[in-house]
């Protein structure tokens, strides 16, 4: 059930709505808060600039976690059948 939770990022208020619940949305808000504070660092930039930097340094992690995961699922396939070979039926 999609429930509205108000968080703030870098001063600014924000009413989230998600279905992933109150904690999961707070974390991220800290997360995306936290990732824009140390990129700012000190330096003036504008709001819009520093959340689309922020924004490309999350994409990029995600997209190293993403392939990371491929590959272990690929590994773990290999494996897999390697296991059903040796032990299988």
């Amino acid at each position: 059930m999609k429930r509205a939770v108000d968080v703030e990022i870098m001063g600014h208020q924000f009413s989230v709505t998600s279905d992933d619940g109150e904690e999961h949305v707070r974390a991220v808000a800290e997360y995306v808060d936290q990732q824009m504070r140390q990129l700012a660092g000190g330096r003036t930039t504008t709001s819009l600039q520093l959340a689309l930097l922020t924004a490309l340094n999350i994409a990029s992690e995600y997209w190293k976690l993403r392939h990371e995961q491929e590959e272990l699922d690929r590994i773990i396939s290999r494996l897999s059948q390697r296991l059903t070979t040796r032990f299988g039926n």
